[in-house]
């Protein structure tokens, strides 16, 4: 899995996830955690697999976001992901 940067994934939460309650002092250390605890896992990839399983508004429903995001990436090498079938 290629290294990940945190600045990338900080600034997909502060101008891309609708509603992210972003905090500086609070995201920087949260998100490099994430990269040191799922180092087998593309965090971005996952952080937008979120997002969008939510329709763009994950805050709509999901009232703790940072927990959800964590849980949702302890699942993500869980998940069994097929490549699609040739017609």
């Amino acid at each position: 899995m290629p290294h990940e940067s945190a600045e990338l994934i900080l600034d997909y939460l502060r101008e891309q996830m609708p509603r992210y309650p972003f905090k500086p002092d609070l995201d920087k250390p949260y998100v490099e955690e994430l990269l040191a605890d799922f180092q087998d896992v593309s965090v971005l990839n996952e952080i937008k697999a979120f997002r969008w399983y939510y329709d763009n508004q994950p805050l709509a429903r999901v009232s703790h976001i940072r927990v959800a995001l964590r849980r949702w990436l302890a699942r993500a090498p869980t998940l069994t992901r097929r490549p699609a079938q040739p017609k």
